[in-house]
């Protein structure tokens, strides 16, 4: 009997959230209001908030309770293509201004899920100090944005961290809008270290607390990090580093795979394994 009624409950709750009664991004009443209101135990709730979870249709979000999560996720298709961001919008007109790098495709405007954040702070992650090659607690104009299409959920963090010696040479890093989007690193470039090079590491690992509160995931869903540096052309050393967290249902990468020259056809000659297939 508990059994069932417990699917009985999140039946019923996922009939109501695709009805509207909570949309994605709010939160369901507490358990114990729950309870009461189904006339069952706080424990056969949160059996039924379980099985919600677990088929995705809710997640558990610290301070907040149960937050409804969008029934279909947008799932991003990455390439190694870097083009000029034209998703801006001033006075009601379009403009280019920085870069969308791979994460971001199409022409879409993306909005902030939090209010943008720059300002100085000790680095205190050794993988991302080594890579932008100072001591770990260095001061450092840190950069964060929340970010996603208009309508939902958050797609990624993106954290950025930049070179005290750019820092002191470009003000604009420290401006949390960057008197315009992507203008501050335009402005880096502008300042004799354009063009920039990237080099991109890319790895799947657990969220953080955080970034599951942010991001509106649950804590066992694995999120991609791709962590890109940014190279100046006038020394050849690190100008940033950029960390992105995306969850990992949201994100497809495309890779075109090249030919190296042992790998040409028609094979010629003898290899190891012996004469070619084809003449």
């Amino acid at each position: 009997m508990g059994s069932s009624r417990y699917q009985a409950i999140a039946d019923d709750l996922s009939q109501r959230i695709d009805a509207g009664e909570w949309g994605q991004g709010e939160t369901l009443p507490p358990m114990e209001k729950l309870a009461t209101a189904y006339g069952v135990s706080r424990n056969v709730v949160a059996r039924a908030i379980g099985k919600l979870a677990q088929d995705g249709r809710v997640v558990s979000v610290p301070r907040r309770g149960t937050v409804v999560r969008p029934k279909q996720r947008r799932v991003v298709m990455r390439t190694d293509v870097v083009r000029r961001n034209t998703r801006h919008v001033r006075d009601g007109e379009e403009f280019a201004a920085g870069y969308s790098f791979p994460a971001a495709m199409g022409n879409e405007r993306w909005v902030h899920h939090v209010e943008p954040q720059a300002g100085e702070e000790p680095i205190e992650d050794a993988r991302l100090a080594h890579m932008l090659n100072v001591p770990v607690g260095q001061p450092t104009v840190r950069r964060l944005r929340v970010t996603g299409p208009e309508g939902e959920p958050a797609f990624q963090i993106s954290v950025t961290w930049i070179h005290p010696r750019v820092s002191a040479q470009v003000p604009e890093v420290r401006d949390p809008h960057g008197t315009g989007p992507g203008a501050w690193i335009d402005a880096v470039e502008a300042a004799g270290h354009g063009p920039l090079e990237w080099l991109e590491r890319r790895r799947v690992r657990m969220p953080t607390a955080q970034e599951s509160k942010l991001l509106l995931i649950p804590a066992d869903l694995p999120v991609w990090e791709i962590v890109r540096t940014s190279y100046s052309a006038l020394d050849e050393k690190a100008v940033e580093v950029t960390q992105v967290v995306i969850p990992g249902d949201r994100v497809e990468e495309v890779s075109r795979l090249r030919r190296d020259e042992t790998a040409a056809w028609p094979p010629t000659g003898t290899s190891p394994d012996g004469p070619p297939l084809a003449p």
